[in-house]
């Protein structure tokens, strides 16, 4: 379990905008929220969010990086925050989530990873998905920019 001091979790989508330069609007805003994550220490990441930026960064953007930056990349997030595993436990209570909140089975994955650790923020742009779960506070920081 995590240090109680209001942690946030940083979602996937956030870490891909500071790397997707096409992205023009999003791109400066995501870039400049990670750095300040990563200074002061107050965000988290889960496996998953490693592997979902990975598959996106490299296959799904419009200019997609080389495998080896990419994979610099996800090594860079692993020093620079702390990695919220799951287990077979964490499944079982993510269908439990998706089937309550009917929510996809990946948000529902993150909520009952977030709730094992007792984080209560996520900052996304995915609002619509984790607004339905009550206890979750969502941040959206492009919504000044849109």
């Amino acid at each position: 379990m995590t240090e109680s001091k209001e942690l946030k979790l940083l979602d996937s989508n956030i870490l891909v905008y500071a790397y997707d330069k096409s992205e023009t609007k999003k791109h400066p805003i995501a870039r400049e929220l990670v750095k300040e994550r990563w200074k002061k220490e107050d965000s988290v990441l889960s496996i998953q969010n490693l592997a979902e930026f990975y598959s996106v960064i490299t296959s799904k953007i419009e200019r997609p990086l080389e495998i080896d930056k990419a994979k610099q990349i996800v090594l860079d997030y692993i020093d620079g925050f702390e990695i919220l595993g799951y287990n077979e436990k964490t499944i079982l209570e993510a269908i439990n989530v998706q089937a309550i909140y009917k929510i996809p089975f990946w948000d529902a994955l993150i909520v009952a990873t977030m709730e094992e650790n007792s984080i209560d923020t996520i900052i996304t742009e995915n609002e619509k998905d984790f607004k339905k779960v009550k206890w979750i506070k969502t941040i959206n920081p492009f919504k000044k920019a849109e």
